[in-house]
């Protein structure tokens, strides 16, 4: 349970920093080498913060994954010892 508070605390760290990202930073356009496309500071800042975010879901998604394939592998190794069934080399 420790590690879904610690994930929710992120987040809404995560959610605190865009708020501030939103009403400190500025909408003026940052200078690009290429003239078509005009980004400015605030959508930048959010940009990378968004890779974060994202970042983070990953990660906890792929722990979930992992446990849940751990406890599969624990059960089917208690099952073998309790059938009496020899485990399998390796």
């Amino acid at each position: 349970m420790e590690k879904r508070k610690r994930f929710y605390v992120a987040l809404a760290v995560y959610a605190v920093l865009g708020l501030l990202i939103w009403t400190v930073m500025s909408d003026l356009p940052v200078p690009m080498p290429m003239q078509s496309g005009r980004v400015s500071i605030r959508a930048l800042t959010m940009m990378i913060l968004a890779v974060f975010v994202m970042r983070t879901l990953l990660h906890w998604r792929a722990e979930q994954i992992r446990e849940e394939q751990d406890d599969k592998e624990v059960e089917a190794l208690s099952g073998r010892e309790q059938s009496g069934s020899p485990l399998p080399k390796s």
